[in-house]
């Protein structure tokens, strides 16, 4: 594995919680095939997305995310010389449109992650092959982790809000924080921030929590590598 991100939030003051659901693209574009692909755009680029292809601009995509990597933009469908894609800039549920002549480079990603809040169990896929399955805490009634699509957009650090070892930033935003929530809205997947929480306890702001275990496997996939979260 190579590339990291993966990230929750409640003291970054860009703390992370939710996941989008991405509409259904057009019939006239293509699946993309098993194999996840990402677009990374290039250095001090900035990357115009689009409603459609040719149409008007919804989002500009600079080359570096607000945690300093690289920025990707998950593709998840492609028709013609363009590419649908989700990413951080968009919004959850919202896909866009960029060139294959934009300032990025394709790149292929051969592991995914699989989130399922009804057994509050996290999969982690090596080209379809099951490398592991763990338990994770997932959203409270009051603030669930929403269901959709995906991707790792950062690995950072978690020891100094004492998040476990490691934080995974998604792509996806929480639109129902808690009350009084001084936090930010960054969806994740990060430690358990109190000893006394039961794994796999529906508590979080939203964001996903995992063993130590989990969290140092999950902090060596690449960046772009996407992530379905599902009922």
């Amino acid at each position: 594995m190579s590339d990291t991100a993966l990230t929750c939030g409640a003291l970054l003051g860009l703390a992370l919680g939710v996941a989008l659901v991405a509409p259904a693209v057009g019939d006239a574009a293509r699946p993309t095939p098993a194999r996840g692909l990402t677009l990374v755009v290039d250095w001090k680029a900035k990357v115009s997305i689009r409603q459609a292809p040719g149409s008007r601009t919804l989002a500009v995509a600079k080359w570096k995310t607000p945690f300093g990597s690289v920025r990707r933009l998950q593709v998840v469908a492609r028709r013609g010389n363009w590419f649908a894609v989700e990413s951080d800039v968009l919004g959850n549920g919202i896909v866009g449109w960029v060139p294959r002549t934009a300032p990025v480079r394709l790149r292929a990603v051969r592991y995914a992650v699989e989130a399922d809040l009804s057994k509050r169990q996290l999969t982690l896929r090596d080209e379809g092959r099951v490398v592991f399955r763990r338990r994770v805490s997932i959203g409270a009634p009051g603030s669930p982790t929403p269901t959709g699509r995906f991707h790792v957009t950062d690995q950072i650090s978690g020891r100094k809000w004492r998040l476990g070892c490691c934080i995974v930033v998604l792509s996806g935003n929480q639109p129902r924080l808690p009350a009084g929530w001084g936090g930010g809205d960054r969806l994740a997947i990060h430690g358990r921030p109190s000893a006394h929480e039961t794994l796999g306890a529906p508590t979080s702001a939203g964001c996903l929590h995992a063993t130590e275990q989990t969290l140092h496997a999950l902090a060596r996939l690449p960046l772009g590598t996407p992530v379905v979260i599902h009922p």
